[in-house]
């Protein structure tokens, strides 16, 4: 369940470290670094700041809800992975598409069926397509908020009488919102919150238990982001 999250993690700090080890040398050659703080200033003098393709790495955390009829019970863990879209820009204001595909460590246990049985759900992937509205405050800032559908793949663990493993998978939609920080030319740091509402799923166990999961999560993370 771990190795894609780990796989995601790796490649979010590879990532990160470009950005951080390119990031003087190409304010340089852009002219837009003098050997003092670029962070603060309105460097960019473009209007379209935002427009175009643009591509990122992804890491955060994320609660999982888990209503099973009754009662409930909760999970938390990491998630990362990959970002990218296509953003238009008029003036201030910013339309676009945007997708992620993430590794997860989500984890959460909890009795159900008067206690009878027990059960350990695990997300171990998650993926978004969304569009996003925005709106630039200054050329290098941008707020938005974003709308769009969800899935997620889960292993299902049910023990005690009829229970057994199923992977299942979700899908619903989600909502959030967040901001983001170009501190470069092509470099933006993003911070964003996100609230998906998957539907629910009945799981038939191989011990011929049934038990319906109706999961909602919220998930806040941090991205390093290069437009092309």
């Amino acid at each position: 369940m771990r190795t894609g999250l780990h796989r995601a993690i790796a490649f979010s700090a590879a990532f990160g470290f470009c950005a951080v080890a390119s990031g003087p040398a190409a304010a340089q050659d852009y002219g837009l670094y003098d050997g003092g703080s670029y962070f603060g200033s309105d460097v960019m003098q473009s209007d379209a700041t935002f427009e175009g393709w643009w591509l990122g790495a992804t890491v955060g955390g994320s609660t999982v809800n888990y209503s099973t009829s009754p009662g409930s019970f909760d999970s938390d863990g990491f998630i990362g992975g990959v970002i990218g879209g296509f953003s238009w820009q008029h003036g201030p204001f910013v339309i676009g598409l945007e997708a992620d595909y993430m590794g997860a460590d989500i984890d959460g246990s909890g009795s159900v069926n008067s206690g009878v049985n027990g059960v350990k759900v695990g997300f171990d992937n998650l993926a978004d397509l969304r569009m996003r509205l925005g709106y630039a405050f200054t050329n290098n800032l941008l707020l938005f908020g974003t709308f769009g559908g969800a899935w997620a793949s889960s292993d299902i663990y049910m023990n005690g009488p009829g229970g057994g493993f199923r992977e299942t998978d979700f899908t619903g939609w989600s909502i959030g919102g967040g901001a983001e920080y170009a501190f470069e030319k092509d470099w933006s740091l993003r911070f964003d919150y996100q609230f998906t509402d998957f539907g629910e799923e009945t799981v038939n166990f191989q011990g011929g238990n049934r038990q319906t999961f109706d999961p909602d999560s919220n998930s806040f993370r941090g991205s390093v982001i290069y437009r092309f």
